[in-house]
């Protein structure tokens, strides 16, 4: 499946459309839609989309906002997975693009253009400002056969490492973030991490129904997750400093220790036309890390960087830190911040999802 990008750009109640009427061999010959294309190798969706912008029309993004993925099902051609994303802070003169006509249209008039079958359903979502979604489009020839709105996912973290981990198992998740102060009465860790993922999902919970934001007719997971790591029975969390870093790093050197990442997970419905939990289910991984010796030099240039300030224990497996590991008993995933594996299992086993 190849990535793409697309990016709808508005402004006065306009949207800026691309009429697909000058590349040779183009699929989309005919077509309006809006300014995108292919994610290269090495470049991130964020890299791509701003670079196919400036690239097509001479505009340089100054805000953007992830709005969706969607999936293209053909039965003729290889399949897409799209990132869908809007703008309406941009800079710079519009030029001529190569591929076609650039031309604002009015938001009310957009649904007069040739579009495909598809655009219409996602571009509906946009003009209404749905929540973040996912959205899988079935073709056979130009005829759109099917189209399917996946649950609605809430990871209750900015962490980008969480949300890459959901990612690379085909769950796009949207971000609401719970608020809560980290505070727990309970001492084995654990238990720890799971209260503090219960507290997560409450927090995040009670932000969605505030919002006014859940359909009731639209399934809905919340994912909130917490993790720490104990050392010699003493839990460890953020660094508050480079110096608490510092002595993090020098007790888990040359030792093995462990990784606890609690999850909660929401499950929403409906009862009577209202959001309902209908489902909850709360666990907890532990993973062995063993770390090989080090100098205090290599720890003192470690717990100087930028890397161990926002993860537990001070340290992160999948960034430079890895050159220290010796070995891993247990689940990667779970180190990282989230035990993909046993989330998309639980999920499975009480949505019946495939």
């Amino acid at each position: 499946m190849k990535n793409t990008t697309l990016c709808y750009l508005t402004r006065d109640d306009k949207v800026l459309m691309l009429h697909r009427t000058k590349k040779h061999n183009d699929v989309n010959e005919g077509k309006w839609i809006g300014v995108g294309g292919h994610v290269e190798s090495g470049e991130s969706k964020e890299m791509c989309v701003r670079r196919e912008v400036w690239e097509e029309t001479g505009l340089t993004l100054k805000s953007l906002k992830y709005r969706g993925v969607i999936d293209f099902l053909p039965d003729k051609f290889e399949s897409e997975r799209m990132f869908l994303y809007t703008s309406d802070e941009f800079a710079g003169e519009m030029h001529e693009c190569d591929e076609g006509d650039l031309k604002w249209v009015e938001k009310d008039q957009v649904k007069s253009l040739d579009l495909w079958e598809g655009d219409r359903i996602f571009l509906k979502y946009l003009v209404e400002e749905a929540p973040f979604f996912h959205l899988k489009l079935n073709y056979q020839g130009d005829k759109l056969v099917s189209s399917e709105l996946m649950p609605r996912v809430i990871l209750a973290s900015q962490s980008p490492r969480r949300r890459e981990l959901l990612e690379q198992i085909d769950i796009f998740p949207e971000i609401i973030p719970a608020d809560v102060e980290e505070f727990t009465l309970e001492t084995e860790p654990s238990a720890v991490v799971e209260d503090l993922s219960t507290q997560k999902a409450n927090a995040t919970l009670l932000k969605l129904l505030r919002s006014g934001q859940h359909a009731s007719d639209k399934p809905v997971i919340i994912i909130a997750a917490d993790t720490v790591v104990v050392s010699d029975g003493r839990i460890l969390g953020k660094p508050a400093s480079h110096e608490k870093a510092f002595e993090m790093i020098s007790a888990l050197q040359g030792r093995t220790h462990e990784v606890y990442t609690g999850v909660t997970l929401f499950f929403l419905g409906s009862s009577d036309g209202r959001p309902a939990l209908t489902n909850r289910k709360t666990f907890s991984e532990m993973t062995q890390v063993s770390v090989y010796p080090m100098s205090e030099a290599e720890i003192r240039a470690y717990a100087d960087s930028d890397e161990p300030m926002d993860k537990a224990g001070a340290y992160g497996i999948q960034g430079s830190f890895g050159k220290n590991i010796r070995e891993i008993h247990g689940d990667y995933t779970n180190v990282v911040g989230l035990p993909v594996g046993r989330v998309w299992n639980e999920i499975k086993g009480l949505w019946g999802c495939n």
